[in-house]
């Protein structure tokens, strides 16, 4: 059973040679249903670079071949061991393949399909510098890519880490992370404060966190893992809204064509802010699992018991399409898959239900909402056309 563990860890740390994955596989197969197991591996794998590794597994094979999936409606509180399983199976299916033709020779390999479809979102975002400067994270290798007054910014493994290397001088230094339209990423702030970015995204903060307090700025949707420092508050600003931390984990969703703002506390504690245009403040204080909900009106509602699975899925990998509308699902897709969404007339008003995984081709995952009555196009130029 150890070594089991060992392979599978290995696999998920993309280190897996070609005998190991092919052992590995053979247990897959004699073993398909050894969650707990998988589980347990994962669990322990995930500190490493918890929003990454579905997204490494994809981007193994996405070079080589075109997979098939089955996508399933994934059952809610172990949707991250199956989609793992899922992508594990057949991705280490697809690498033997691989390297099996590899062995066999040319004249054994069968000429490719060539089948349009869009690949799913990915590890990447651009870092704009306080100069100005923009370095693309999609194509930088691991070291220091910058060093601003005192301070070096270190790329490790898909994360970036900033570093004091000396006293700064002068005043405080912003740097604007951003996540196009299929990229998300994962930032350690300079205080230990680790955010991931969902796409189209962005997160405007200092290199050093000087004076009494800590504050960000945001655009579109990320998740917050805060460093506790009760002598420095942690502010985080998205459009009309302020949330005041001390050390807790929340989600805030931001995005501009959404009708709402929404910030959800996972564990601790934050006050949160709604910022009137006409000077006056309101605030609450919400407990672990409510959500306070700021509409375009800047009134602010608590909601108690939010879906903390649905809120915080695109950070694990999944879509949670639970009771969502037609539009809210094809704002995700088009933010992850990069699309232009286009509706045909008389498109029926529809809610979903179920999740899915985030890390398979975009005409799988329309596969897996074709019972509903609504039908999907892929056309030339990135575009979905909805039709009824």
């Amino acid at each position: 059973m150890e070594r089991i563990k060992y392979l599978l860890s290995r696999y998920l740390a993309n280190q897996a040679g070609p005998e190991e994955i092919r052992e590995m596989l053979q247990w897959l197969r004699e073993n398909g249903h050894n969650g707990s197991l998988l589980q347990e591996v994962w669990e322990e794998q995930s500190f490493l670079a918890p929003a990454a590794d579905l997204q490494r597994m994809w981007m193994n094979i996405e070079a080589a071949t075109q997979p098939v999936y089955k996508v399933h409606f994934l059952r809610r509180n172990r949707w991250a061991v199956a989609a793992v399983l899922l992508l594990l199976t057949a991705s280490v299916y697809l690498l033997v393949s691989k390297y099996e033709n590899k062995k066999a020779g040319p004249a054994s390999v069968a000429a490719p399909m060539v089948v349009r479809d869009i690949a799913p979102g990915k590890s990447g975002a651009i870092l704009t510098l306080e100069d100005g400067t923009h370095l693309s994270l999609d194509s930088a290798g691991n070291g220091v890519i910058a060093r601003q007054k005192g301070v070096s910014v270190l790329l490790k493994n898909g994360q970036l880490e900033y570093n004091e290397t000396g006293k700064a001088s002068g005043g405080l230094v912003y740097n604007i992370m951003t996540t196009p339209k299929g990229r998300q990423f994962n930032l350690v702030l300079p205080d230990g404060s680790q955010v991931w970015l969902n796409a189209a995204s962005s997160i405007k903060f200092p290199t050093v966190f000087n004076g009494k307090e800590r504050r960000v700025e945001i655009t579109g949707e990320a998740y917050f893992e805060v460093a506790k420092d009760k002598n420095k508050p942690f502010f985080v600003k998205a459009m009309n809204t302020e949330t005041e931390v001390l050390g807790t984990h929340f989600n805030i969703n931001a995005y501009e064509d959404e009708n709402m703002i929404k910030a959800t506390l996972i564990t601790g504690s934050i006050r949160t802010s709604s910022l009137h245009s006409t000077g006056s403040n309101e605030k609450n204080i919400l407990r672990p699992g409510e959500q306070a909900q700021i509409g375009r009106d800047e009134r602010m509602t608590v909601v108690p018991d939010v879906d903390i699975e649905q809120t915080i899925a695109w950070k694990n990998g999944a879509f949670n399409f639970q009771n969502a509308g037609l539009k809210e699902v094809m704002r995700q897709l088009a933010r992850w898959y990069d699309l232009e969404i286009i509706y045909e007339k008389n498109v029926p008003d529809i809610r979903f239900g179920g999740e899915m995984s985030r890390n398979i081709p975009l005409s799988e995952l329309l596969k897996g909402l074709r019972d509903m009555d609504v039908h999907f196009r892929i056309a030339e130029g990135r575009k979905l056309i909805v039709m009824p």
